[in-house]
């Protein structure tokens, strides 16, 4: 039998790679949120596609800057995600709370995590209004992730971080 959905109807999308992005205000002070829902738009040129939640710290970040930095998490940070994904950056700071270490971008002001294994810098194109989220297009400016992991496609010791929806994290294995 199958059943009605609607209050979870985004969850039949997933499990989706987990990200943590980063972005800076105007003076510079970082955050860090969890994101799920990113999709790449196009490869020429190279557009990614994020949905944040218009009431958000990092909404108003990346409104103000035009940059965000998509982290890739891995498992090892299943618990700093989830900090991350249920804390407000204008209450606490979640670099800290989580012991995630910040490092310089190549072409962007928002911080890499250097405990995630790949980076994607992007620059706002567009933004859409899109129900209670922002629907920001980033041009992919810069990327780049740890070859010991990543050979053209996710290797099972990459341990990607996959979202199932709410709290629920996993990972692939195909081996």
């Amino acid at each position: 039998m199958k059943v009605e959905v609607y209050e979870e109807v985004y969850r039949l999308m997933h499990p989706k790679l987990t990200f943590l992005l980063t972005s800076v205000d105007k003076a510079g002070t970082p955050n860090v949120m969890a994101l799920a829902w990113a999709t790449p738009l196009s490869e020429e040129p190279p557009l990614v596609g994020i949905a944040v939640g218009k009431n958000s710290l990092t909404a108003a970040n990346i409104k103000s800057t035009g940059e965000f930095v998509l982290n890739v998490a891995t498992t090892k940070l299943a618990k700093a995600t989830l900090l991350c994904g249920t804390r407000s950056g204008r209450k606490v700071d979640k670099f800290k709370s989580a012991n995630l270490t910040k490092q310089l971008a190549h072409r962007v002001n928002p911080p890499y995590i250097k405990e995630c294994i790949g980076h994607i810098e992007c620059k706002v194109k567009d933004v859409i209004d899109a129900g209670e989220c922002y629907l920001f297009i980033g041009e992919i400016l810069y990327a780049c992730v740890d070859d010991t992991v990543f050979d053209e496609h996710w290797k099972d010791e990459a341990n990607v971080l996959l979202h199932l929806g709410g709290s629920k994290f996993a990972t692939t294995r195909s081996r």
